[in-house]
């Protein structure tokens, strides 16, 4: 299992999709029609040609799912931090009381 994504991990993240060049990031196929090469990556070789599209696949969405999956991650410990205060509040109206525990 991995370990949990703390919030120094998330602005690192998010630092180093900043300084890449905006996608998307497209398959380019060489002049014998293979696709060799994705958006600024000028050649990609794999160690096994049966894996070099799938590879450039990978790398041609991982340009755009990984900027939303971070940010996903932001947003719900946006709303994680807002429930627990809510719950807070609830408990100290209540006394300090738990209920369901």
């Amino acid at each position: 299992m991995p370990e949990p994504i703390d919030a120094a991990y998330v602005r690192v993240t998010q630092q180093i999709i900043a300084d890449v060049p905006n996608g998307p990031w497209e398959p380019i196929s060489n002049d014998y029609g293979v696709p060799d090469a994705v958006g600024p990556i000028s050649y990609l070789e794999t160690a096994s040609d049966e894996y070099q599209v799938p590879v450039i696949r990978f790398v041609s969405h991982a340009r755009e799912a990984l900027p939303r999956y971070v940010g996903e991650v932001a947003r719900q410990r946006d709303v994680i931090r807002a429930l627990e205060r809510r719950v807070n509040e609830l408990e100290r109206a209540n006394g300090g009381a738990r209920h369901g525990r």
